[in-house]
């Protein structure tokens, strides 16, 4: 489930993303609203993949988006790979090329990265895909 954050202004706004299992719900990633400025490409990718409107994300949008599987995981996988990383160049790299991975293989990196070991399968996708 995504769900935007608009500033205070109502010039920009932020999100949280989280996973929806049955009636609980797990948080994968909050992003203020400067840092949501990399992001927002992946993020109207994600809403129009899951049959919304991409004109629905808004910063007068207040309803949360129910994202389908595939859409909502490439999400959450783009912004927990690329938060960490300094470099916007890099950062450019590795969510142009999480884009390109098949729907398993993005599953697959996202269910490696959610568990016991997930933040080195994270540093190692941000290896292979943006190797330097």
């Amino acid at each position: 489930m995504l769900r935007l954050l608009p500033t205070a202004a109502g010039d920009g706004w932020g999100f949280t993303l989280t996973e929806t299992i049955g009636k609980s719900s797990l948080p994968v990633a909050q992003v203020n609203s400067a840092q949501a400025v990399g992001y927002r490409r992946a993020v109207v990718d994600a809403v129009a993949a899951s049959g919304y409107l991409p004109t629905a994300v808004s910063p007068r949008r207040y309803r949360p988006f129910n994202l389908a599987q595939a859409p909502g995981v490439r999400l959450a996988l783009t912004v927990t790979a690329a938060a960490p990383v300094a470099r916007p160049g890099r950062r450019r790299v590795i969510t142009d090329a999480i884009n390109g991975l098949t729907t398993e293989e993005a599953l697959y990196w996202y269910a490696q990265s959610t568990g016991p070991i997930g933040r080195r399968a994270l540093r190692a996708l941000r290896l292979l895909l943006a190797d330097d």
